[in-house]
């Protein structure tokens, strides 16, 4: 008898607490299992609550190639509660299509250990020849094609000259022909990095990256010759400075089969590769007055109004949303054009940043309550506008509202809303207790828990002393 309530005990202790355990903000999270051959089969760790970003090891798969990594950060607010989502998604391609069986695989989060079972993934043909050749191909800059070398690494950006707060890519690669004559493998890798990006990265850009915890390797041609890429790092930077931005050069040092006039470690030697020194060009916007705060790159505008046709004293939710491509996190909120009209509240924002290889994109929406106070046809745009630098066209743009509120009513008197018992969204703030809390049905059941788990607790110390 003490034996069966001494397991019942362990077993409600340990279920209690499988329920507190964090590992449930942590899952494993697959993309399409039928796929043609230029698309990429997905695994994602997607991790809630958390505002850092995790380094994170996928698996390799046999017969699937490893390549692009993304990493997609949502913040918004849910009953006035902060809600964090982290995503960051692993792309697979296969070279021929079949059948592919994915074995069951652990990956370790945060001290976490998540396993993921065996599961069947099907490729197609690829919709077109076309599509496949331009997924495989690597945009390679001048430097490289000028290269003749069979071993060298390579710092490159995609462009060499920016606008101020305009985004560029860099790069840093290990490229080796295949018919090289040589073996080689890295030597302290992680050391060498780690002291390589410190002189790369640059003090007067903002840095967004996907974050490299291994290397990724591919095939690529470099005129009309075959070599491997191993990319080492790769971000997107945005100058906030007109100063220009500086590469100096950097060298990595490999272990090399090959005895001639090195360092000898371990019947092997080490051989240096350096980079070539550049730098990137930062171009000042043109002249306006708000050249100094405008967010810059490419954009357009998603509204959302919840009612078109609404009482005086009614409120409604306008939501701005600005989509696009470009340094997400410091988009600034619209230019509000004040009125006696509407009263517009301070908006709640969230935002969504896609942070790849080659882009920074995304959204950041403002959510705004919006009070009328008098009868009318309120066009929106005349209220709400975002003005920014298209990189496209190279000149200032705005994004207005093409929204249009109607109201209809008396118009808005506070005293006589009062008297007639329906006041508007924000009438009689000062009358409302502040001091009274409301109820979190979370946290009462997260403290209900923990004094079962300590019941528990007590109930197996006394039987244990019986």
């Amino acid at each position: 008898m003490k034996l069966y309530a001494i397991t019942n005990i362990f077993l409600c202790f340990f279920v209690n607490a499988f329920a507190q355990s964090p590992a449930s903000n942590v899952t494993i999270e697959f993309g399409s299992k039928n796929l043609t051959l230029d698309q990429p089969f997905l695994i994602s760790v997607v991790i809630r609550d958390s505002e850092s970003r995790p380094s994170i090891l996928f698996p390799e798969i046999k017969d699937l190639e490893k390549r692009s990594k993304t990493a997609t950060s949502s913040v918004s607010t849910v009953d006035g509660k902060k809600v964090v989502i982290q995503t960051i998604t692993q792309e697979y391609y296969a070279t021929k299509p079949g059948n592919y069986l994915i074995p069951e695989f652990n990956i370790t989060v945060n001290a976490t250990r998540l396993h993921s079972e065996e599961t069947m993934i099907v490729f197609g043909k690829a919709q077109s020849a076309e599509a496949l050749e331009d997924d495989s191909k690597v945009t390679v800059d001048a430097e490289l094609e000028s290269n003749k070398e069979d071993i060298f690494i390579s710092v490159q950006t995609d462009k060499k000259t920016a606008y101020i707060r305009e985004g560029f890519a860099l790069r840093v690669s290990l490229y080796i022909a295949e018919n090289a004559p040589v073996e080689m493998e890295f030597y302290r890798f992680n050391e060498q990095l780690q002291f390589i990006l410190k002189k790369l990265r640059p003090a007067n850009c903002w840095e967004e990256n996907v974050g490299i915890e291994e290397i990724v390797k591919r095939r690529v041609q470099i005129r009309g010759r075959s070599y491997t890429e191993y990319n080492m790092y790769q971000a997107r930077l945005f100058p906030f400075t007109t100063e220009h931005v500086n590469f100096p050069a950097v060298s990595l040092d490999m272990l090399v089969n090959d005895h001639e006039g090195a360092v000898n470690v371990e019947n092997k030697v080490i051989r240096k590769f350096r980079s070539k020194p550049f730098s990137v060009f930062v171009k000042q916007l043109p002249d306006h007055p708000l050249r100094d705060q405008v967010a810059v790159g490419q954009y357009h505008l998603k509204e959302q109004l919840s009612g078109e046709l609404v009482y005086p004293g009614e409120s409604v939710r306008y939501v701005f949303k600005v989509e696009g491509t470009g340094n997400i996190k410091a988009i600034p909120a619209p230019i509000i054009q004040a009125g006696s009209s509407l009263d517009i509240y301070p908006p709640e924002v969230s935002q969504v940043i896609r942070r790849t290889y080659q882009s920074v994109a995304g959204e950041k929406a403002f959510d705004y309550f919006v009070v009328p106070k008098k009868d009318g046809k309120f066009i929106l745009g005349r209220y709400f506008q975002w003005i920014y630098f298209n990189t496209a066209d190279q000149a200032y743009d705005t994004l207005r509202s093409s929204k249009m509120l109607e109201v209809k009513g008396e118009d808005y008197q506070l005293a006589n809303l009062s008297l007639n018992g329906s006041p508007g969204l924000y009438d009689n703030l000062e009358s409302l207790d502040s001091t009274q809390e409301s109820i979190s049905y979370k946290q009462l059941l997260k403290d209900a828990t923990n004094i079962i788990v300590v019941i528990l607790l007590i109930t197996m110390i006394w039987v244990f002393r019986r």
